[in-house]
């Protein structure tokens, strides 16, 4: 059956009781589906199971992954491999983007239980308090700060053991400290727990830590931890069922008075069929960044005046669904050397991690100023010789920067463009569109660049390959800039919590606004940009909404009593 036209009215209906991927019988009605095994759906599935008496099914497009069933993705070296396997991916590619020499940009969006937590380089970055805090402050996302998140990231931190692994590879992280010291970074022993990041620390990383040092030697004993593997297949609850291989495909309503959400479509690309499922009290999508607008847009949620111009039928008009797309944006810097052989490393990066802070408009180093403002560029540190790159032979033995610009200025949108629920949507991050965030970037690289010129790294004779020497001024920069720069795989914000008139999401209980049955708990509904890497986020957010959900029911169930 060909579906490259169809809208999702048009897919054939299952004539037989449709099976998953892994030949689990769906029942007619649940109390509650979740949408999307990943980061956040694994955690708000198996608390509301463990504490609700409800009947809950989880629906997952990917394949179930095990905790030890893929050494691509539990082994921390390896994460490349994982990256690059086809099977786990969305193939999600941006819109050509003006400002990058109009390139196309892959974006790494895992597809399977897990979620991108399963296949992303591991680095587990809070974001200090202050970015939380600002939330509230200046978007009016009431009781989400510091006081009220912090406890959330405590549990789950407790629950996932995150650790930071121990790694020299012949000093260089040793040298690392050194030139930060040197260019005047205090060192931040414990960047996820204080005010602020500002300084050198070592990197904590999503791996499971089982009481040795992570060396070459002892890597065997570390795994990828995953939201999925130690909430739902560590607890197991009874009450909840995961399907996997279905790709939901919209939701349909009635009304009473409000848009209700009454049946969640499901197709099977194993049938090529679609079958409805009921919705009895909660709808929740934590399909992510791009797929939770994608969702609501083929059901008729979103700007009234665009639906209709795809001849969607307009359920609730939200014009903020799919605008405010955020990410942060990523340049590699490469140091070839020929002192001694660098050994890979025995995770993503190196255990070593640099916050900056960059207010400047001019041309100048980052730099730390004292005033308590969010960090912005996060320096991240690996080498060229990491399993499964495929950069040149000659750059192999090198030393690799790779600033994370974060609270980039530039923001896009995740459009549909016809009714086919099958085909991906319009993702355009517009990135590097505001002119300051390009500044952000230049002064990122110069901050590499005075690094590697301190005395710790005279021994190695690092030479600079990428960009290069022919890369100095502004325009030069920008040039070469515009030719790498890629994604930071940090997405959110398309469907953004608070009050304003653009507002998506309820902050107070996750609820879409004007909408019954239906909430969102994923990294779309994040209001604005975050000096954090969004797995962290993603997890806090997932497990404080889950007792919001939680409490809500408890108190009905007090009221009816």
């Amino acid at each position: 059956l060909e579906y490259s036209h169809a809208a999702r009215h048009d897919i054939p209906i299952c004539s037989l009781a449709l099976r998953s991927a892994s030949n689990t019988h769906l029942q007619e009605s649940y109390d509650v589906i979740v949408i999307g095994a990943g980061a956040a759906g694994s955690i708000v599935s198996t608390k509301l199971a463990t504490a609700l008496d409800m009947k809950i099914l989880l629906v997952e497009a990917g394949i179930q992954t095990g905790s030890n069933d893929n050494e691509n993705i539990t082994d921390p070296a390896l994460w490349l491999n994982v990256v690059h396997n086809d099977t786990l991916e969305w193939h999600f590619t941006t819109v050509a983007q003006t400002a990058l020499n109009n390139r196309t940009i892959n974006l790494g969006f895992a597809k399977g239980t897990g979620g991108s937590a399963m296949h992303n380089a591991m680095g587990y970055v809070r974001g200090g308090q202050r970015w939380m805090d600002a939330w509230e402050m200046n978007e009016g996302v009431v009781n989400w700060n510091s006081e009220t998140v912090i406890p959330y990231f405590d549990a789950v931190e407790e629950i996932l053991r995150v650790v930071y692994p121990a790694n020299d590879t012949q000093g260089l992280v040793d040298a690392i400290f050194q030139a930060a010291r040197t260019a005047g970074f205090p060192y931040n022993p414990s960047y996820n727990h204080g005010p602020d990041m500002l300084g050198m620390a070592n990197f904590v990383m999503s791996i499971n830590d089982v009481g040795t040092n992570m060396t070459q030697q002892a890597k065997s004993m570390y795994n990828r931890v995953t939201s999925y593997q130690k909430y739902l297949q560590a607890l197991q609850p009874a009450n909840l069922q995961l399907v996997t291989g279905l790709q939901v495909i919209g939701f349909n309503f009635t009304n009473d008075p409000l848009p209700t959400v009454d049946h969640v479509e499901l197709y099977s690309e194993e049938y090529q069929c679609k079958h409805s499922v009921a919705v009895e009290k909660e709808l929740i999508l934590s399909a992510g960044t791009i797929n939770t607008p994608k969702l609501l847009q083929l059901s008729g949620i979103g700007n009234a005046t665009y639906l209709k111009s795809l001849g969607i039928e307009v359920v609730k008009d939200l014009p903020g669904v799919g605008i405010n797309l955020r990410d942060d944006v990523v340049v590699n810097l490469v140091y070839t050397t020929d002192f001694v052989e660098i050994e890979s490393p025995p995770a993503s990066f190196l255990s070593a991690v640099l916050f900056a802070v960059d207010n400047s408009t001019t041309q100048q180093v980052p730099y730390v100023d004292g005033t308590g403002s969010l960090t912005n560029i996060e320096m991240l540190f690996s080498t060229g010789n990491m399993i499964g790159n495929s950069w040149p032979s000659d750059w192999q033995n090198s030393l690799v920067l790779s600033p994370n610009i974060q609270q980039c200025k530039s923001t896009g949108t995740v459009k549909i463009e016809n009714l086919n629920p099958l085909i991906a949507p319009a993702i355009d991050p517009a990135y590097l569109s505001v002119e300051s965030d390009f500044d952000r970037v230049i002064n990122s690289i110069l901050l590499s660049r005075k690094l590697l010129s301190q005395p710790s790294f005279a021994k190695w004779n690092f030479r600079e390959v990428l960009p290069g020497a022919n890369y100095q001024t502004r325009d030069e920069l920008i040039e070469w800039i515009r030719g790498n720069a890629t994604t930071g795989f940090h997405y959110i914000g398309t469907c953004k919590m608070g009050t304003g008139p653009l507002a998506v999401v309820n902050p107070a209980d996750m609820k879409v606004w004007g909408v019954e049955r239906l909430r969102i708990i994923d990294a779309s509904v994040a209001p604005s940009s975050f000096s954090a890497n969004t797995q962290s986020l993603v997890y806090a957010v997932a497990a404080r909404a889950a007792d919001l959900i939680v409490a809500e029911y408890r108190q009905k169930q007090k009221l009816h009593d």
